[in-house]
C-alpha cells in the first residue's frame, strides 16, 4: 500500500491501482520531440503490471505493528518484498514475456541502485540475507537471456538492442516515480520534483523532466513528453491517522472506506 498523510489523514492508494494508472499514461508517451520506444506496447504492459504482486498483500491490508497503523510499501520486510514482486514478474512473464523482462529489471533494481541509475536509492540488505538477496539477482537477471534471445534480430547489433532496452529501463523509473508523486502528494499542494534522467531519443542527450504541482490540481511537466494534455486519476481512501488496536480493525476501516478518485492534469509548462 502506496500511504501519505494528508490533511490529518493518511491517504492509502492500491499498488496495483497506481500501477494500472502508469501504464495508461506511459501509453500517452510520445510526440514530435519525445519518441515512442521500440517495444512501446509491452513496456507499457509492464509498467501496468509491475505491482501486480502487491494484489493480495493489498487486499490484505497489511499492519504495521510497531505503528499500529496500515503498513506503507517501504515498511514491508525484504523476503516479503521479493515474493511479492516475484508474482507479478511471473505471472507478466507468461503473459509477455518482454514486459515481464521489464518488471523484472524494475524489480530487482529495487536492491541494486536502480542498476547506478539512482545511486541514492537501495533496499538494505542484513548481514543474515546478502547471499539469498545476491542469489535472488542472480537468478533472476540470468532470466532474461533467454528473453532477450526471443527479441533480438540478429540483423541488428546486439549493442543497440541493448541500449534500447536500457532506454526503455529509464523511461519505467519515470513512469513509477511520476505515479509515485501522484499517489503521495495532496493535488491542493505545490510541490516540485525534477525526473531522470530519460533520453528524448536513443541517440539523444539525457536530460530531466521538472514536474511541478501548482496546488489546484495541475501537473506542470517541461519538456512535455506526451502527444496532448490529459487527465489522469488514482482510487485512494482516506482514514484516520491513528493507532489502531488490530489488525482486524485497520483492515475493518479500510475495507469500509469509500475510494475517491486522487485525480492530476497532467500540462505542459
Amino acid at each position: 500500500m502506496i500511504i501519505s498523510k494528508q490533511d490529518g489523514k493518511l491517504v492509502l492508494v492500491r499498488q496495483d491501482e497506481h500501477a494500472i494508472q502508469m501504464g495508461d499514461v506511459a501509453r500517452k508517451w510520445g510526440n514530435e520531440n519525445f519518441e515512442k520506444l521500440l517495444n512501446h506496447e509491452s513496456v507499457s504492459l509492464g509498467i501496468e503490471k509491475h505491482d501486480a504482486g502487491w494484489r493480495g498483500p493489498d487486499d490484505e491490508v497489511l499492519f504495521n505493528s510497531n505503528t499500529k497503523r496500515p503498513t506503507n510499501f517501504l515498511e514491508v520486510n525484504l523476503p516479503e518484498h521479493v515474493r511479492f514482486y516475484e508474482l507479478g514478474y511471473r505471472e507478466t512473464l507468461k503473459q509477455d514475456p518482454y514486459a515481464g523482462m521489464m518488471l523484472g529489471m524494475h524489480w530487482i533494481g529495487l536492491y541494486t541502485s536502480r542498476f547506478g541509475y539512482d545511486p541514492t536509492f537501495t533496499y538494505k540488505v542484513s548481514d543474515d540475507l546478502v547471499e539469498f538477496m545476491n542469489n535472488t539477482v542472480a537468478n533472476i537477471q540470468k532470466e532474461w537471456i533467454d528473453v532477450k534471445l526471443q527479441y533480438w534480430q540478429k540483423q541488428q547489433q546486439r549493442s543497440e538492442f541493448e541500449d534500447h532496452v536500457w532506454m526503455q529501463y529509464e523511461f519505467f523509473q519515470v513512469m513509477d516515480l511520476l505515479g509515485l508523486f501522484m499517489g503521495l502528494n495532496d493535488p491542493k499542494i505545490e510541490k516540485e520534483v525534477s525526473l531522470g534522467p530519460i533520453r528524448m531519443s536513443r541517440k539523444s542527450d539525457p536530460i530531466n523532466l521538472t514536474v511541478k504541482s501548482n496546488g489546484n490540481g495541475t501537473l506542470l511537466v517541461h519538456p512535455f513528453p506526451f502527444a496532448d494534455e490529459f487527465e489522469t486519476s488514482v482510487p485512494g481512501r482516506r482514514i484516520e491517522d491513528r493507532e489502531y488496536e488490530s489488525h482486524q480493525e485497520a483492515k475493518q476501516i479500510v475495507e469500509g472506506t469509500e475510494k475517491e478518485d486522487i485525480v492530476w492534469k497532467i500540462v505542459a509548462s
